[in-house]
């Protein structure tokens, strides 16, 4: 058995059961707990919400096949509280409707019961990779955002600096000769119109 994939602690790596037979509930429990998982589980869809809130798991094993509510029409529920999690659907009946409803959803795979542990510890690795890949992701392009902004302040910050200088310049320079080509060589730079830089540096001349 292996462990879970890197980046995925056991400490901070939950998995939620979502079942409504105690029995597969707690078989996947004690499998899960014993491949270094911290496994929470629910009987039905009203519980798996709640620990959804409370436990903020990153996978859910989901049964298909529930009273109430089905885990089809849990699966769009758990996904607008956490984009993130990775969803595993479980089913006793091969589907292919079904699954292809589940992953369109946004769930990550689909199994069929009895489930094959080690292809449900692949598959739950796989889906945690995927996961935190996403997450990295995303996080990466708020990082990159923040940058270009920051960037593009000091630059605009030092574009500003610059034009002031040089409009003093231009101001102290009087009668200089070159001072309309410098201007309009100051207005193609920053993208100015040259009759508001002449007018600013006769402004400063008093």
């Amino acid at each position: 058995m292996t462990t879970p994939p890197p980046g995925e602690t056991p400490d901070r790596t939950t998995v939620l059961v979502v079942d409504d037979e105690e029995g597969i509930r707690q078989a996947l429990t004690r499998f899960l707990t014993r491949v270094g998982y911290r496994v929470t589980a629910a009987a039905n869809a009203k519980e798996a919400l709640a620990h959804l809130a409370t436990d903020q798991p990153q996978a859910m094993l989901c049964d298909i096949r529930m009273p109430e509510t089905s885990g089809v029409q849990l699966l769009p529920k758990v996904l607008a509280h956490d984009a993130d999690l990775a969803v595993i659907m479980l089913t006793a009946i091969d589907e292919p409707r079904t699954a292809i409803e589940c992953l369109k959803l946004g769930a990550y795979d689909y199994l069929i019961k009895p489930v094959d542990l080690e292809e449900l510890e692949l598959s739950l690795q796989h889906a945690l990779r995927q996961r935190q890949l996403e997450v990295d992701r995303r996080g990466l392009e708020q990082w990159l955002a923040r940058e270009v902004a920051v960037r593009t302040r000091d630059l605009e910050e030092r574009t500003t600096a610059i034009e002031e200088v040089a409009l003093d310049a231009l101001a102290a320079a009087g009668d200089w000769a070159g001072v309309d080509a410098a201007i309009a060589t100051l207005a193609a730079e920053l993208g100015a119109s040259e009759a508001e830089l002449a007018a600013e540096v006769k402004k400063r001349r008093g």
